[in-house]
């Protein structure tokens, strides 16, 4: 070997005692073997090196095992130095001659013709250096690593020769940055390269995992790593040098979200290994296209000025310069995105003057080609804020049609007030957002800003306005006026204002042009609103059954679901129950398949979703809903929304008997009530249901303290109980049950027929199931059992044909004594005997025999007599043979009696039956 030759250049790396292995990798470069070539060519910190030194490891290993055929490895290392023809030479044959276990000296003839004073012709040295290797029987693999520091074209001749001469027990792999000048194409078409890439070698989101916490040792949470594999884009150098500044962290999620190419670590190493390496023309190239999220040589030369950027681009992705290819045709590019933040941190740096001129360029170019949303975006970077808000003017329309809200949300955000008060069109725009976002008095700023803008605008543009002055027609303002007319029954709405409600969607109606769909199927959303809050139930689905035509008309998916929200609370009341769960299945997979899960809205969806299925007694089902609904609730949504769903979790959270968590919520409530500009329906609903509670706690004073308050009013056909909305009905069944548990049964029975009234004009078939509940309950009470029994006959046959389950049992042993009675007398026996299994018993020392009685179907009847005087004494601990002494009967006929209760009662001890027959009113409690 002559003195020359460096040898560490010619070992082979040993591999790291910690590795992430890539058996797919591994797999892909033994499948290679068959080729001639192997490129692996990617940027720098891709693990090429790495990849490499341990498949050839393997294979070393495989061959010294015989565990498959012989391979001998050669390696050789190259650096700047080899870029001279005689030297990179002199190195390949003596990586050759070096090889272990062939037996026979490689290119010895080779290298002495080299080394010749007067050298032989390159042709000639590399067939003898050929030749000597067509007579070794075993596998050759050469590996030539960091090619891409070879910028000689000799060379590049020279290596294309080799290969298309190589033999085939010879493989050659070459690992570089950058594509080499070879015959890759013809070499790829005739299935002779095996290629592996940037995208190829990337960390999977497993081997990122492994990678973080096996091999650096660190402990890191699932989403943690999958946030820094996203920023990395699964580059191992990146990932390598976030874990060396994690290490030692406490505050990893932190340090994970601020992770870009601004970071020490990875702007050292990018502007070492990469941006240090490239010459002027390309470094300026990387400058200017930073501020660009894709590139095409055609918006390149736009903002640079100059006409050959697609040859750039091009030649960037040969040099593998962390540019990605977006499309097949190689149109659009993208840069790596730590190595886009890097580069953009230096173009402020060293060119700040540049960067608005830049921004406005691409801005103009994507105009001119129609691609308005980056058009926008550039216009908001140069802050051209005129041009933008002109630009969002156009295209506002469109985008609200399609339901693209967040977009143009976005866009008005960003631009200043003053610009978006400026121009009426968009300003109509920010008023509603500010609406959904709890704002209502920045949104009634926003509106009569807009109004103010329009009013003083001219029917024509004139070379003299000021450049914020607006150009509008006459039946522009007109549609205005609409569309600040629908916003505004929204935001009344929200305050319970219900004539104001009725008064602007009228309006809006009125002025809003046929055409204008989408904005007058929000009108007719808030008029539906104002049917709800006056309680007519009918009157509101009908409106929002025409709404919804509106808006799959229009394809606008947020005001689908918002409608279909609506349209489900309106069904709800009207006791279709199966429907409203049907809407809320439907809207839940449609707000999955759109990306729509945590949209405004959807916690309400999840509430009603839920109290349906705690009036089926569905309660597990009910309270995992709720949950989920809780937490998107307090993430966003109007008041409206809050208030309603609120109410629904309450009643789930009531029926579970969980009373605690039901305060919580309600304690919730009066937290945005201090904080928000909230309506009286808001803060009346949350008194409402905290005196409902008081009530299931026995606390009648407190419970009492509110109807004081409220100043309710029973005598006489007044005003007052004239016209019951939905919440005043509310309240008022509320106070029916104070007064029966005051005992003021004449004012109840007095007070609940014109309730019962109002809630069926109203269409509103679940109060009237609970007014027809609390009449039996009243009359039972007075002492009127066929009373009793008519009413409840009535609500059972209404209840049963729609599915009502809870709205019995939620009345607790009263209503058990009653359909107790009912079943007696053979009154809806198969219901009834299904509600009166799901009873709970109320002895908590008994929870744990009774669950195991969970889930029986079986039908119960009435006990007899007998059944019942022998339950009795049951009750009192006596032994059946005492008890049959007592009664005259056998001790067999006792055990008869007692297998008959147990089976009736749907039991298996005379714990349980007693437990259970007190739980319903068979027996006292005494």
């Amino acid at each position: 070997m002559p003195t020359s030759i460096l040898a560490t250049k010619l070992f082979i790396p040993s591999p790291r005692k910690e590795l992430v292995h890539r058996p797919r990798l591994i797999k892909l470069l033994n499948d290679g073997l068959s080729r001639k070539l192997t490129l692996v060519s990617a940027p720098a910190g891709f693990g090429k090196t790495t990849l490499v030194s341990e498949w050839v490891n393997t294979l070393e290993l495989d061959t010294a095992s015989e565990s498959s055929g012989v391979n001998r490895i050669a390696w050789l290392s190259l650096d700047k130095d080899e870029n001279n023809l005689l030297r990179f030479l002199s190195y390949f044959i003596t990586a050759l001659n070096r090889v272990d276990g062939i037996g026979a000296a490689i290119g010895e003839r080779a290298q002495m013709m080299l080394q010749s004073t007067q050298p032989a012709p390159t042709e000639n040295i590399i067939s003898s250096l050929i030749n000597d290797v067509s007579v070794i029987t075993d596998r050759i693999i050469l590996v030539l690593d960091d090619y891409h520091v070879i910028e000689s074209t000799q060379i590049d001749d020279v290596l294309t020769f080799i290969i298309e001469h190589l033999p085939p027990q010879m493989h050659l792999v070459i690992s570089t940055r950058q594509d080499p000048h070879l015959p890759l194409a013809r070499l790829r078409a005739g299935d002779q390269l095996t290629d592996l890439r940037a995208t190829d070698l990337r960390f999977t989101s497993s081997e990122a995992a492994n990678f973080l916490n096996q091999v650096m040792g660190l402990e890191l949470s699932a989403e943690d790593i999958a946030a820094l594999d996203s920023r990395t884009e699964g580059w191992i150098a990146g990932l390598q040098l976030a874990a060396i500044s994690l290490q030692g962290r406490e505050d990893t999620t932190k340090l994970i979200e601020s992770f870009t190419g601004s970071n020490r670590l990875v702007l050292d190493y990018l502007v070492e290994e990469v941006l240090e390496q490239q010459n002027e023309s390309v470094h300026s190239f990387l400058l200017h296209t930073a501020i660009l999220n894709r590139m095409s040589g055609s918006l390149c030369d736009a903002i640079i000025g100059q006409d050959n950027s697609q040859a750039t681009l091009d030649m960037l992705e040969r040099a593998n310069l962390f540019i990605i290819p977006l499309d097949e045709k190689r149109h659009w590019y993208r840069y790596h995105h730590l190595f886009a933040d890097l580069l953009r941190k230096r173009l402020h740096k060293n060119l700040p003057e540049q960067v608005t001129k830049l921004h406005r360029r691409a801005s103009e170019w994507y105009e001119e080609n129609k691609l308005m949303d980056e058009a926008i975006d550039h216009a908001l970077l140069a802050e051209d804020f005129e041009r933008a808000a002109h630009l969002i003017e156009e295209l506002a329309d469109n985008l609200w049609g399609r339901g693209e809200h967040t977009k143009l949300q976005h866009w008005l955000l960003k631009l200043p007030t003053e610009m978006v008060f400026s121009k009426p069109h968009i300003c109509i725009f920010h008023a509603w957002y500010l609406y959904t976002s709890r704002q209502l008095e920045a949104a009634e700023r926003a509106l009569h800003a807009a109004e103010q803008a329009s009013d003083s605008s001219t029917d024509r543009a004139t070379e003299t306005e000021p450049q914020t002055q607006v150009s509008i027609t006459n039946s522009d303002r007109v549609r205005l006026r609409g569309r600040a007319a629908a916003v505004r029954a929204f935001i009344v709405s929200d305050r319970g204002d219900v004539p104001g409600t009725i008064q602007y969607a009228r309006q809006a109606l009125e002025y809003l042009p046929e055409q204008d769909l989408t904005w007058r199927s929000i009108a007719a959303t808030a008029s539906a609103d104002a049917h709800v809050y006056k309680g007519e139930m009918t009157a509101a689905s009908e409106v929002r059954f025409e709404a919804l035509k509106a808006f799959n008309a229009t394809g606008d998916i947020h005001f689908i679901m918002l409608n279909n929200i609506k349209l489900a609370i309106s069904l709800r009341a009207q006791g279709h129950l199966q429907q409203t769960l049907e809407i809320c299945q439907q809207q839940m997979q449609f707000a999955n398949e759109f990306g729509l899960s945590q949209m405004r809205g959807v916690g309400l969806l999840l509430a009603i979703w839920g109290e349906v299925l705690a009036e089926l007694n569905d309660l597990d089902g009910a309270k995992h809903k709720a949950l989920k609904a809780v937490e998107l609730i307090e993430r966003s949504g109007t008041l409206q929304m809050t208030g309603w769903s609120y109410m629904f979790i309450i009643r789930i959270l009531f029926s579970s008997g969980d009373l605690t968590g039901a305060e919580e919520i309600i304690q919730k409530m009066a937290i945005i009530a201090r904080e928000s500009n909230v309506s009286p329906w808001f803060t009346n609903l949350m008194a409402a249901w905290k005196t409902q509670l008081w009530l299931a706690q026995d606390k009648l004073e407190a419970a009492s303290q509110w109807a004081v308050e409220r100043r309710f009013c029973t005598n006489g056909e007044s005003e007052l109980i004239q016209e019951f909305d939905f919440f005043l009905l509310f309240d008022y069944v509320l106070y029916a049950r104070i007064l029966i548990a005051q005992g003021r049964l004449d004012e109840t029975t007095g007070l609940l027929p014109r309730l019962l009234k109002a809630a069926e004009e109203g269409g509103h078939t679940s109060r009237v199931i609970e007014i027809l509940i609390l009449q039996a309950l009243a009359s039972q009470a007075v002492g009127d059992p066929n009373q009793a029994m008519t009413t409840l006959e009535q609500a059972l046959a209404l209840a049963e044909s729609l599915g009502y389950f809870r709205i019995f049992i939620d009345e607790g042993p009263p209503m058990a004594h009653l359909l107790y009675e009912a079943l007696s007398r053979g009154i809806a026996v198969d219901y009834v005997s299904r509600l009166l299994a799901a009873f709970p018993v109320s002895e908590p020392e008994q929870e744990v025999a009774i669950k195991s009685q969970e889930g029986k179907t079986a039908l119960i009847e009435p006990l007899s007599e007998r059944e019942i005087e022998v339950l009795q004494l049951i009750a009192q601990g006596i032994t059946n043979k005492i008890i049959a002494s007592r009664l005259y009967i056998s001790p067999n006929t006792v055990k008869v009696h007692t297998r008959n209760i147990y089976g009736k009662l749907a039991v298996n001890t005379r714990m349980e039956a007693v437990a259970k027959a007190r739980s319903l009113g068979v027996i006292s409690s005494d």
